[in-house]
């Protein structure tokens, strides 16, 4: 099989979405987050996706849950943010991989946390790059210890709207866009962009705080 026709099967697959107009009305994706698929938060410029993932987190740790994130070495994280958002900070494990490792040594990392059984979600921030080379084979890897595991893993990545998911194996894509922001808190519309999960539903607009940067920016 040609690379051609791998990258045509994977954009046929983005394409076999449900219509948003048979969508009912839904819940934010903190709530709707399946076990034991791979969930990607992806977008470029005004986008939410690192927002959307504390989301999650709040979610996971208000079911006493353990929540590990994965994130190059001075990467997005600012923790005074994280605990105005209310994330608990001492049930949240951040790990700060260095930039030189590259993007393998991420998953490489996500992968362990996962196989611990330890966490009930973690996230990885791919968003400088994705592993190189067919995504099969670390996806195939973090799928099989979710499955093992009934784990939950968050892949942000930095694939714009028009573009194919980070690999075939991604169970639910999703894009959030930020929205106006008012007194401390901003809009997140997020769509669908590829459902293997079967949610039949689109995702509730939420309204979390602004991050204190973005705050001061107005």
């Amino acid at each position: 099989m040609t690379s051609g026709t791998v990258e045509a099967e994977v954009i046929e697959l983005e394409a076999t979405l449900v219509p948003s107009s048979s969508r009912s009305a839904g819940l934010p994706l903190s709530e709707l987050l399946p076990r034991a698929r791979l969930v990607e938060v992806s977008g470029q410029h005004a986008c939410a996706r690192t927002t959307t993932a504390v989301s999650c987190v709040i979610h996971v740790q208000a079911h006493n849950e353990l929540v590990a994130w994965v994130q190059p070495k001075d990467g997005a994280l600012f923790p005074p943010d994280l605990a105005s958002a209310g994330v608990d900070l001492d049930t949240f494990i951040a790990i700060h991989v260095p930039r030189d490792r590259g993007p393998f040594a991420l998953v490489r990392a996500a992968e362990w946390l996962a196989r611990s059984g330890a966490f009930g979600l973690t996230v990885v921030d791919l968003t400088d790059a994705l592993p190189p080379g067919s995504s099969v084979n670390w996806q195939g890897r973090l799928q099989g210890v979710l499955r093992q595991y009934d784990g939950r893993i968050l892949l942000l990545t930095s694939n714009a709207y028009e573009e194919p998911s980070s690999g075939p194996l991604v169970g639910l894509r999703v894009e959030p866009r930020r929205g106006p922001l008012h007194a401390d808190r901003f809009e997140v519309h997020s769509r669908i962009l590829k459902d293997k999960v079967g949610l039949a539903t689109e995702l509730a607009l939420t309204k979390p705080i602004a991050p204190t940067g973005l705050r001061d920016f107005r």
